[in-house]
């Protein structure tokens, strides 16, 4: 029976949660679609300190394929004996390296603030790491205990990326986003960002935010099985990996300067998710059992890790949820819930788990024979090109290409050809003097397309007049979407709630992800009738690019159920043209849309068009370009991928036209110049 009643605190936090983008510790409602009920699952202060276990259950939930804990056991059970019989009961002598790629996800911060932390935490955390899976001795990776093991595997961060060009392992990638919700996190965030998972291990760090708040971080399991009756299934392969808060990852001890969140500031979160990533679960099963047996089989599988019926908090050393069975809980492990300071132990068991699914399980398994820890070839000539897309809201947009110079030779010419989704294939002369390791902004020529999925594509063809020593990165293409764009300065919203209004919770947000409009929970109807229609309309800037998000905390959408009332939302756009219309959904709904509203045949349209920047990229200064004896603008404000107001200036003189950039971060600004009541946004880097 559906509830009638939410508890209003309930409410409030989850209206909370969603709202307050940047704010820390909200305890989530439901993650990946699914509600969040074990107490357990929560920390005293109210973070979740993992949600591997509620990912895996939901990957489950999305491929009926994906092996069970009861068959990934029954296989790594069997690989785990073999192992023994192959090797003896020491285990390996051979130490294993994994190749690490840490994609740094931010919104444009400086380097050193905020989710876009300094070089110097992640390579803390790589420290960690190591000290904490070697059992590193005079280090707070190191144990005495009796079944505390050398795990034999260490970590490197990458030297060369996919493409073979070096790399120091450390992604920075600006996606133009503040925080993210899981959602976000596997359909965008994960498959623009991730490098072949069968070479990398892929961690992620970035901000969280709605369901992920106060969740400090979550790792995909490792599956493939193997038995006999069910279909090979190693999971998504554009999702694997491990993804950590920003404010959680590093150690405050190796480095003081970073940005952390006590008391899991050591490091630890990489260490306990990595576990998972490899095979770990938690020591006391995500059961309330204290059965130990033969197989370990209501807890962890490692019988070597004392019974426990719950997660333990804080470092309570003498903490012991199973009195009748041997030993207090170990709270030192890294799989427990303890404070970071406190963890310190692999076990034996654990390393046996770790070897076995390191050797047999796909994507694990190839980790081993991955040449991304050693360094790029060097060549003599080498171009590479990367593409940037930066898209905005529009049908028409300016793409920009990097050309860097990968080789040990002075580059002075490149050819390359680019074209929109295999079409019109154009050619790009590029001339210059690039220094070995440096690279430039090349702006590419203006393309109108339509809403839908697109690809651009680039091929070097000739560097300093020939073609260059290294082909293998001579073809890139990026794969991207364009949002339907609507002329309109305003849009009207329509919802008609269903019986249970508590459960409906909605937003509207820019690009950067700040809340303009929201609305709900609602009154439940008593007399299961549908309430009033709720119709409201919202005024929209131009050339702007827009969410919309709907949840449902009942998980069962708002519409097409006969004991709920069939409700629905749309949005139209002043002339009465449908931006949005309600599909069927169940936990959440999110859809984009931009908004255009230039005019045609407005006596500014011309006067605006003809406007320009220079130079562009800019470095310590651009200026706004007038054609002819154009009269001024009135004024112009500069503004960040979030929308943030950099600079706001009246023109007075031509002397206002040339703006300062030296003190602005590397990256990408608009500039919307005004006349009369018409205006025009242009982009341009900084670099």
């Amino acid at each position: 029976m559906k509830i009638n009643t939410l508890k209003l605190s309930f409410l409030i936090l989850f209206l909370l949660s969603l709202n307050s983008f940047a704010q820390k510790s909200k305890t989530a409602t439901s993650l990946f679609g699914r509600k969040v009920s074990a107490s357990t699952e929560r920390t005293p202060d109210g973070h979740i300190r993992c949600a591997s276990t509620e990912y895996e259950a939901a990957l489950q939930e999305q491929d009926p394929k994906r092996p069970t804990k009861e068959q990934f056991e029954s296989w790594i059970s069997q690989k785990i004996a073999e192992g023994a019989v192959k090797k003896g009961t020491n285990g390996t002598t051979v130490v294993i390296t994994i190749p690490v790629v840490v994609h740094v996800i931010s919104d444009g911060d400086v380097i050193g603030s905020n989710e876009n932390i300094a070089n110097a935490q992640v390579l803390s955390q790589i420290t960690v790491l190591n000290q904490d899976y070697r059992r590193m001795l005079n280090t707070p990776g190191y144990n005495t205990n009796a079944v505390g093991a050398d795990v034999e595997v260490e970590f490197c961060l990458a030297q060369r990326d996919p493409y073979g060009e070096a790399t120091t392992g450390i992604d920075r990638v600006n996606l133009g986003q503040a925080d993210w919700d899981s959602y976000e996190v596997e359909n965008v965030l994960k498959p623009k960002t991730i490098w072949d998972p069968s070479k990398y291990l892929n961690l992620w760090v970035c901000r969280f935010g709605r369901d992920l708040d106060g969740i400090l971080g979550y790792a995909q399991f490792p599956n493939n099985s193997n038995l006999g009756g069910l279909s090979a299934n190693n999971g998504p392969a554009n999702t694997d990996g491990v993804i950590i808060g920003y404010q959680y990852f590093g150690s405050r001890t190796l480095y003081a300067a970073g940005t952390y969140e006590n008391p899991y500031d050591k490091g630890r979160t990489a260490t306990h998710e990595i576990g998972h990533f490899l095979g770990l679960r938690h020591i006391w099963g995500d059961n309330s059992s204290c059965t130990v047996n033969a197989t370990d089989s209501s807890k962890d599988f490692c019988p070597d890790t004392p019974a426990a019926n719950d997660a333990n908090y804080g470092c309570n050393l003498n903490a012991n949820s199973c009195p009748l069975a041997a030993g207090n809980d170990m709270v030192q492990n890294y799989m427990d819930y303890s404070n970071d300071a406190c963890m310190n132990i692999f076990t034996l068991n654990q390393k046996a788990r770790i070897l076995a699914v390191l050797q047999n399980a796909t994507r694990r398994a190839s980790l081993l024979t991955s040449n991304a820890c050693t360094p790029a070839d060097s060549y003599g000539l080498d171009a590479g090109l990367k593409i940037n897309l930066n898209i905005g809201c529009n049908t028409t947009f300016t793409p920009s290409v990097t050309l860097k110079n990968n080789g040990t030779s002075v580059l002075t010419s490149a050819a390359f050809t680019y074209s929109l989704d295999n079409t019109n294939v154009q050619t790009y002369n590029w001339t210059g003097s690039l220094a070995v390791g440096a690279s430039t902004e090349v702006i590419l020529n203006t393309f109108s397309t339509t809403a839908g999925s697109h690809t651009l594509g680039t091929a070097l063809l000739t560097a300093n007049g020939v073609v260059d020593n290294n082909i293998s990165n001579n073809i890139k293409s990026e794969a991207f979407d364009v949002t339907n764009s609507f002329a309109t300065t305003n849009v009207t919203f329509t919802l008609q709630r269903d019986f249970y209004g508590s459960e409906t919770v909605w937003f509207i947000r820019n690009s950067g992800g700040t809340v303009l409009y929201s609305g709900g929970p609602y009154e439940d109807s008593e007399t299961n009738t549908l309430p009033d229609l709720i119709t409201q309309t919202f005024a929209v800037g131009a050339d702007q690019c827009y969410n919309f998000l709907i949840y449902d905390l009942y998980e069962d959408g708002i519409c097409c159920s006969p004991s709920s009332g069939s409700g629905y939302f749309n949005f139209k756009t002043a002339d009465n043209t449908v931006i949005l219309s309600s599909p069927e959904f169940g936990y959440r709904y999110s859809a984009n849309f931009a908004v255009n509203q230039t005019v045609l045949g407005n006596e500014n349209f011309d006067f605006l068009n003809t406007i320009t920047l220079y130079p562009n990229p800019a470095k310590n200064v651009v200026n706004i370009s007038l054609q002819g004896d154009t009269a001024l603008p009135d004024s112009f404000v500069v503004f960040n991928t979030l929308g943030q107001v950099i600079q706001s200036t009246k023109v007075n003189s031509v002397s206002n036209l040339s703006i300062n950039t030296s003190v602005l971060s590397n990256g990408i600004y608009f500039i919307k110049i005004d006349k009369d009541n018409e205006s025009k946004t242009l982009r341009f880097i900084k670099n």
